[in-house]
């Protein structure tokens, strides 16, 4: 009997149309010369497209097992030939990619006119092969692998450049994830990063703009209701890094992430933009975009559409409206918008000094421009009001945020800087309840929004509820500071000792030299009563601060144990005009040695001062023992809290 004709398999790509069962190839209908070898390789890139198949799977296939040849010559001999016949170039492909030390990758849109023979060839790569790195495009190189000249995103931009002078200002690249027909439903995402996008300027005074279009696209995402979006302040830590996108993921705890490039000429920005699922290293999406500075916004506001789309997360008729907006805005203005975010991100007086000189100039540029006024009042939190007292600060927040909002509506951030100061300056609960709500409906991924919500339940007596919004800003900025300090201190005041002495020394080992934190471990060991370790962690901290007096307070310990420990601290403190927070720790002290008179006249010169310390007085543990007094009851009454949740009416 005659056997059976090998099904018919045909691939399409580009020009060119390859008819495997025939072993023939075609472009724009005529015959093209390609046999043996090269023809081999060939097939087994398409019958695999846009997975990694390595030198070794090259190898069983071109040569049968026991054959003694010298295949790294011939490999490189059959792919020389194949790209020629293609007219592919290794160093800006368009169809075949080096992947290097691994293998190659077929990264041309490919499809399949005889489905059910295309099937069962698209198949995981074996556990024994490389595994492929993340990328979308051409010379992707793992980030493990350690020595390459390119970075993923430099490489996706290069295919990317090419694809727009053959397609226009937009091309897509699909590239299906291995194990899976390119006609299934991409896996479930609900959670991503968006890492720095890299500068490809070869100017690295524009690595403002990259971060700034790093920081617009995440703020873009971040509006999406079903998404959880990881701050960029978390995602920046990964800026260089040599892990790999399933070590990242995990870091991070998301099912995808967001890389790529931005390089800016002149007025032009082109940006490219790959979505890699990564547990699994498994590329799902890229594209590239080209437009004029001037629409850089509505650039943004597409990419963030685009890939809600090929994750498939339903947009609300609100965010969809948003994301489709039509913006134009000069270059100049965003031009100085973008580095006002680049000060501003570094929370210091001199970032928060030049982030408000970089916004003024917007705004000098163009009086209506809503994002600058919101980075003026955020700005004036974040270190720009160094040397003005905390209601000159809520002055000059509440002004710029207002004004944003007037302009913009959907913002997000003037509200939460608004709760802020209705919070710690006006004690205006409801109102700071309202805007801290507000926020987190325009963004449920602002993680200032939530951490400061968390501030406000705290206050409130709402422990559970402050724990579960301190959380939600751990989780979406993982490794910033103040997250992960701010949940340590709700577990604290939620009596959650234990939980809190974890969460302080995991945040301890990410700030080791941060003697706040010592402080606070501190305190949580004088609730569990254990006052060496108490002393101890206090020790670290003043050693870290280089304070004078650590020595002093040593020997006031070994003397008279923790008690004289306390009393040396107040004898070294009090001379010094105590304010604010110094204040507050000076009635800390007092109430820990029992002392009720003295603990109550340092709380009642925090309320004099209106500090935000005061608002603490009803939740601290440290106070518990004088709660009883009828000095700290007209205190609290004096303050004006709202009847907490375990008052009885």
């Amino acid at each position: 009997m005659a056997a059976e004709p090998e099904p018919a398999r045909v691939f399409r790509f580009g020009s060119f149309e390859a008819d495997l069962g025939n072993r023939q190839l075609f472009r724009n209908g005529i015959s093209v010369c390609l046999t043996g070898q090269p023809f081999e390789v060939l097939a087994l890139l398409l019958e695999r497209p846009g997975q990694l198949v390595t030198r070794e799977q090259l190898r069983a296939r071109l040569w049968p097992s026991g054959t003694v040849v010298e295949f790294d010559r011939g490999i490189t001999a059959a792919l020389t030939k194949l790209r020629e016949v293609l007219h592919d170039d290794a160093q800006h492909p368009r169809f075949i990619a080096t992947v290097p030390r691994h293998g190659y990758r077929f990264i041309s849109p490919v499809s399949a006119a005889a489905q059910a023979a295309l099937e069962p060839s698209v198949r995981t790569v074996p556990e024994s092969a490389p595994q492929p790195a993340s990328t979308a495009t051409s010379d992707v190189v793992p980030s493990a692998v350690q020595g390459s000249w390119w970075s993923r995103p430099t490489v996706l931009a290069i295919l990317a450049a090419v694809l727009v002078l053959i397609g226009g200002t937009a091309a897509y690249v699909y590239l299906p994830r291995a194990g899976q027909r390119a006609a299934e439903v991409s896996p479930a995402i609900r959670s991503v990063a968006v890492l720095p996008l890299e500068n490809l300027s070869g100017d690295k005074e524009q690595e403002y703009f990259a971060d700034g279009m790093t920081d617009a696209l995440t703020t873009d995402l971040a509006q999406i209701g079903a998404l959880s979006v990881v701050s960029r302040t978390s995602a920046t830590h990964f800026k260089g890094s040599k892990e790999t996108l399933p070590q990242i993921g995990r870091e991070l705890n998301v099912d995808a992430v967001v890389e790529g490039t931005v390089t800016r000429s002149e007025n032009r920005v082109r940006v490219t933009a790959q979505l890699v699922e990564a547990s699994g290293d498994h590329h799902l999406w890229a594209k590239t975009y080209e437009r004029d500075l001037k629409d850089v916004l509505a650039l943004q506001d597409e990419i963030a559409q685009d890939i809600a789309e090929q994750i498939r997360v339903k947009l609300t008729p609100k965010e969809h409206s948003l994301l489709i907006q039509v913006h134009a805005v000069d270059p100049e203005v965003y031009d100085a918008y973008l580095r006002g975010r680049y000060w501003g991100d570094k929370a210091t007086s001199e970032g928060g000094r030049k982030a408000l000189e970089y916004y003024q100039k917007a705004l000098a540029k163009d009086p209506n421009y809503a994002l600058a006024y919101a980075g003026v009042a955020e700005a004036y939190l974040r270190g720009g009001g160094s040397g003005l007292s905390f209601k000159e600060v809520s002055a000059r927040v509440n002004e710029p945020a207002i004004k944003a909002l007037a302009l913009d509506p959907s913002l997000a951030g003037p509200h939460a800087s608004l709760a802020f100061i209705k919070l710690y300056n006006d004690w205006d609960w409801s109102g700071a309840e309202a805007e801290f709500k507000q926020a987190i409906a325009l963004n449920p991924n602002l993680t200032r929004a939530h951490n400061w919500y968390s501030q406000y339940l705290v206050i409130m007596e709402r422990p559970d509820e402050a724990v579960n919004q301190s959380e939600r800003a751990r989780d979406l900025d993982p490794f910033d500071f103040y997250a992960n300090r701010d949940l340590g201190q709700a577990l604290y005041h939620a009596r959650r000792y234990d939980d809190a002495l974890r969460q302080i020394q995991r945040t301890v080992e990410m700030f080791p030299d941060n003697g706040l934190l010592y402080d606070q471990i501190a305190d949580v060991y004088e609730q569990k009563e254990m006052f060496a370790e108490a002393f101890a962690s206090h020790q670290q901290a003043l050693s870290l601060y280089q304070d004078p007096s650590v020595t002093a307070l040593g020997e006031a310990y070994k003397r008279g144990g923790y008690r004289g420990y306390l009393l040396k601290q107040i004898q070294v403190l009090e001379p010094g005009h105590p304010r604010g927070l110094t204040l507050a720790r000076l009635a800390h002290m007092y109430a820990m040695l029992d002392d009720e008179p003295h603990a109550m006249s340092y709380l009642e010169r925090t309320y004099e001062e209106h500090s935000p310390a005061t608002l603490f007085v009803r939740t601290a543990p440290e106070l518990d023992s004088i709660r009883s007094s009828p000095r700290y009851r007209e205190l609290v009454r004096r303050i004006g809290f709202p009847q907490s949740p375990g008052e009885k009416n």
